[in-house]
């Protein structure tokens, strides 16, 4: 048993065995470094005792769900809280049986993968804004292409009624000069008097 731990203490990985009553039995080195505890502290304890809840809960039923089915479950990704930090692992769960082929616990092996993580995560950070950059020029372009289009219909040639102003665009009609305007570009006009006109209307009006 001695060197059996000793083979689990060389490893990088977590390892633990818990039994089906939810109790650590058996973790090595790496894994009382993570939890930052001693092995004697942590054998005998529930996931209950160590994690919140709503996380030890989660964990429970994915225990159990190796167990009942008695069918190993990889590849798990999850992130663990421990004493306020976030830490991201993978972890392996098998089925323990005893000498009469009875599940009776489950052996885990988990790799912390923070660090992978948190560069994923970076990545596909870098690539939305890297997405937005190019959405954000696309609009830009068709902000200018429009503009020039408007600037296009504004510099060329007008043929505009020399008496009531209206202007007849390429299909012969005649339109008021600030229906065509606003038509055909994002032109507003607002109304008020020039100071000539301003005169004019004070005087018809007294």
């Amino acid at each position: 048993m001695r060197i059996l731990q000793e083979i689990f203490d060389s490893v990088p990985a977590w390892i633990f065995y818990k039994d089906a009553e939810n109790r650590f039995i058996r973790v090595n080195r790496a894994f009382c470094e993570a939890m930052r505890m001693l092995r004697e502290e942590l054998e005998g304890k529930s996931l209950f005792d160590l994690y919140p809840k709503e996380d030890a809960e989660a964990y429970w039923r994915d225990d159990k769900e190796v167990m009942v089915s008695g069918k190993a479950k990889r590849n798990i990704i999850e992130s663990m809280k421990y004493q306020k930090e976030t830490r991201w692992v993978q972890t392996d769960k098998i089925p323990y049986r005893n000498v009469y082929g009875n599940i009776v616990g489950i052996i885990g092996f988990s790799i912390d993968i923070t660090a992978r993580k948190n560069a994923e995560d970076a990545l596909r950070l870098a690539h939305e804004a890297e997405r937005q950059i190019f959405q954000e020029r696309e609009q830009l372009v068709d902000r200018l292409q429009s503009a020039l289009e408007e600037i296009k219909t504004l510099d060329s040639l007008l043929p505009i009624c020399a008496k009531c102003k209206k202007i007849r665009d390429e299909k012969g009609c005649w339109h008021h000069l600030e229906s065509y305007i606003t038509e055909r570009t994002d032109t507003e006009f607002t109304h008020g008097f020039c100071p000539e006109c301003a005169d004019k209307v004070m005087k018809d009006r007294s």
